[in-house]
């Protein structure tokens, strides 16, 4: 038997097992290793710009966040971003953790704010994988949690943007992690804590006290889900504060409803608009995604927390009307997509692919960052009124 291993025939298994022997600190040390794989990816994607890096600086809607850092949403009628005809109520729009973050992390960059937005988005992003790591280990969602957490960091190209510049989903996905970890663990006060940060950095957090609602109902976890609720008194009180500082306690909306911004009454809008029009390219660009995010939702049908707050968010895109779909689709993706999806990505031709697939993001980020900027004019005000 150990001359047919050593004659060849068992040569898969050997291979596999000397390659195994090859990278034992990671297996060892696998927060470490996805922590590296995300810091990777970061610089991956900063690379052509590390001589420049305002066009990481510029990146939409990272201006934004570091100027309310600043300003604390003290916003005058004369702002930097007045010629994009921006009223200060329109930052109702971006919620409050991310832009404190970076005003509590400005002092490791020496008061420099834009500076620490990266420093902000590269922490959350890191915190969020080892996260995303602890959620596979504990659901038992895929068969190599190590391996999905390394993928999480390159997958879908969009969240590789995302996670290298300023943006709120990294952290927004940290809440989220940190609630599915806390349901785990039965622990009522965190999850309602985390839920309430993360409705505090993007509104689709409120979509979180439904779904574990739900599933602590069908887990008859009756006490926890009545207490869930209380995670939205973070939004209640943020949508109080926009009445002091707008007049309107629904000032976030104005901007997010119908043909102002990015809500529909009607599902699928999206779709249906592009596919009356004849517009092919944008129809079925628009069906891939649903068909793509959806068939990765079902495939969790029996993990209860997460197979519900899939259902959850993908009944909210279902409604959503905006050109930037792949963007609103990233708090499902590392569920929906590498959980979902876990059969092939797993596999060892897809592992064998990496490096390509790391070359498409590559090519991906680097074409795109350069074309969805603020203009220049507009980022030297910026930098003169955080000065």
């Amino acid at each position: 038997m150990v001359a047919v291993e050593e004659s060849g025939l068992g040569g898969a298994s050997s291979t596999a097992a000397r390659l195994r022997a090859l990278l034992p600190a990671f297996e060892r040390n696998p927060r470490l290793t996805v922590a590296a794989a995300m810091m990777g990816s970061i610089l991956f994607t900063w690379a052509p710009f590390l001589q420049t890096p305002d066009v990481l600086y510029r990146y939409w809607d990272g201006p934004h966040y570091v100027y309310l850092a600043k300003t604390l949403y003290d916003v005058p009628a004369s702002h930097p971003f007045t010629p994009y005809n921006l009223t200060p109520a329109y930052y109702a729009t971006h919620f409050p953790a991310y832009p404190l973050l970076i005003r509590l992390l400005s002092p490791l960059t020496l008061g420099h704010y834009l500076p620490a937005m990266l420093l902000a988005t590269v922490v959350s992003s890191v915190l969020a994988a080892i996260l995303f790591y602890e959620v596979l280990s504990r659901f038992g969602l895929v068969v190599s949690p190590l391996w999905t957490a390394i993928l999480f960091a390159f997958i879908p190209p969009r969240w590789v943007i995302y996670h290298s510049v300023g943006a709120s989903e990294p952290l927004f996905l940290v809440f989220v992690f940190a609630a599915f970890l806390a349901y785990r663990g039965n622990r009522t006060g965190l999850l309602i804590a985390s839920v309430a940060l993360a409705s505090l950095t993007r509104i689709m957090g409120l979509l979180l006290v439904p779904a574990f609602m739900a599933a602590a109902l069908l887990d008859r976890r009756y006490r926890q889900a009545a207490l869930l609720p209380l995670a939205g008194l973070g939004v209640v009180a943020l949508f109080s504060w926009h009445l002091l500082l707008y007049g309107d306690f629904l000032a976030y909306f104005a901007r997010n409803l119908e043909q102002s911004g990015h809500l529909a009454r009607v599902p699928l809008l999206a779709l249906r608009s592009y596919a009356a029009a004849g517009n092919t390219h944008d129809a079925e660009f628009y069906l891939g995604f649903y068909a793509l995010y959806g068939a990765g939702t079902l495939a969790l049908f029996r993990q209860r927390a997460v197979f519900l707050y899939l259902l959850a968010f993908f009944g909210f895109n279902a409604f959503v009307f905006h050109f930037d779909l792949s963007r609103m689709f990233l708090p499902m993706a590392p569920f929906a997509l590498l959980a979902g999806f876990d059969g092939v990505l797993s596999k060892p031709a897809c592992r064998a692919a990496l490096p390509f697939l790391i070359w498409l993001d590559c090519v991906y980020a680097w074409g795109l960052i350069p074309q969805n900027t603020v203009v220049p004019s507009v980022y030297e005000a910026l930098v003169r009124a955080l000065s």
